[in-house]
């Protein structure tokens, strides 16, 4: 399993804010589709997530914003796991959006976590998620907190 991949974007007309920028709720949106890509490639789709009584949930996300984006631009997202709890229950991943010609636009930083659907409460996730993560996540990956 690589420690970053990549998922590509065209925007879209719909995708822009009044001023013909990528808006900012679609960065959000991209970064979730990147995230998303990466457990089904890895075998952990929606059905397997759900099977396992598993879901992922957002905490918090902090965006910056670098360069403009305009509709049509071409996007590649690079995703990398950056940092996660002891118990894996909570992650951390980045998200860098890149132009055409390889130009930071944005760097979207998402701290979230496995939810037990049951119990209704954050939980480690099961062996072989727990597994995927670790293999997966960066050279620099940081040890997060259970409360952060």
């Amino acid at each position: 399993m690589p420690t970053e991949w990549q998922k590509s974007f065209e925007v879209r007309w719909d995708d822009v804010d009044l001023n013909g920028h990528l808006r900012n709720t679609r960065y959000l949106e991209y970064a979730a589709t990147a995230r998303l890509g990466f457990l089904v490639e890895a075998g952990w789709g929606p059905r397997e997530l759900r099977g396992a009584g598993l879901a992922a949930v957002s905490l918090g996300e902090e965006v910056s914003y670098l360069r403009e984006v305009f509709p049509l631009d071409a996007v590649t997202v690079t995703s990398r796991i950056a940092g996660l709890s002891a118990d894996r229950a909570r992650w951390r991943f980045e998200h860098v959006f890149t132009r055409e010609g390889g130009e930071r636009a944005a760097v979207v930083r998402t701290l979230g976590a496995w939810v037990d659907v049951q119990a209704r409460r954050i939980a480690p996730p099961p062996a072989g998620l727990r597994a995927l993560m670790e293999e997966a996540r960066a050279a620099d990956c940081e040890t997060i907190g259970t409360r952060r």
